[in-house]
């Protein structure tokens, strides 16, 4: 019911543009406080390729069932009526598992994992276009923006052992230390934000938008999945039998030691979309930006 609720909410936001007529994004406030909730994915090494998969961003992965929910908040400050400058905190759930793909390869090698993650960024927000349904305002309500930026990520895979998750990291499923001239992977990496979004303005200074984001990593250890199968009799008297068990989830006659375990050639990506609301952090006086 709550969730009805807020969607309702923001719907009659939306489509009440002539009883909030007094905004314009010529009046935009000189700092904004913001929150977003929506939906997040990954493109890794597990799980995707459904009946139909669609190829997106070199990935073949997308299957919509998949998708898992963020939420984030933060201060935007406008610089004029163009640029703006952007910080936030988001929390994104991932999680995938090769027992719902279609793929003959990765479907019997039954990997999975999930993991919580928590993203410090900061972005450039660049508007490109302000427009508004009404042709006989001269003002906009409306308004198209893209973003770019730098942020730094938490995160922790986990994979159901038995009845309990286990993290996979401490386990070294792929033989991280254990291997020549290896090492276990970083949980804290570094995230490149991309997107755009579309405004809509109400009120004084308030705001609802609906925005898409891509954030390409540098790493390939999101599912703790990357290179190769080590040899599970190693991982077992090094590593402990949970170890073992963790990284040899299929047909070990068909997933033998040497074998390719992920594609260590694609880094690991996640993709949001959210829906939000923005108002001014102390009051709702505008700041008035000349120009059109």
């Amino acid at each position: 019911m709550g969730k009805t609720r807020a969607i309702l909410i923001i719907c009659t936001l939306i489509l009440s543009g002539p009883v909030f007529a007094q905004y314009d994004f010529y009046n935009k406030p000189k700092v904004e406080k913001f929150a977003y909730i929506g939906g997040s994915y990954l493109f890794g090494d597990i799980g995707g390729r459904q009946k139909n998969s669609v190829l997106l961003f070199g990935y073949e992965d997308l299957d919509l069932s998949a998708t898992k929910p963020c939420l984030g908040a933060g201060i935007r400050q406008n610089f004029n009526q163009l640029l703006a400058l952007r910080t936030g905190l988001s929390y994104v759930y991932l999680e995938q598992s090769d027992a719902n793909s279609y793929s003959t390869s990765r479907h019997p090698r039954n990997l999975s994992f999930r993991t919580h993650i928590l993203e410090a960024s900061a972005l450039i927000e660049f508007r490109v276009a302000k427009f508004n349904l009404n042709t006989k305002k001269r003002r906009s309500s409306w308004e198209y923006y893209v973003f770019g930026g730098l942020g730094g990520f938490y995160y922790s895979p986990q994979a159901k052992y038995k009845t309990r998750y286990v993290s996979l990291r401490p386990l070294t499923t792929e033989g991280q230390g254990l291997k020549p001239g290896t090492k276990p992977y970083s949980l804290v990496d570094i995230a490149i934000p991309i997107g755009g979004g579309l405004r809509y303005g109400y009120g004084f200074g308030n705001t609802v938008y609906v925005e898409m984001g891509y954030r390409a990593t540098n790493t390939d250890y999101i599912d703790d999945v990357s290179t190769s199968y080590y040899s599970r009799e190693e991982l077992l008297i090094n590593r402990g039998r949970v170890s073992a068990a963790m990284s040899y989830r299929g047909d070990e006659d068909q997933y033998k030691a040497g074998r390719d375990r992920g594609s260590r050639f694609n880094k690991d990506h996640y993709f949001l979309i959210n829906i939000g609301l923005s108002m001014p952090l102390r009051s709702r006086k505008p700041i008035w930006f000349q120009g059109k």
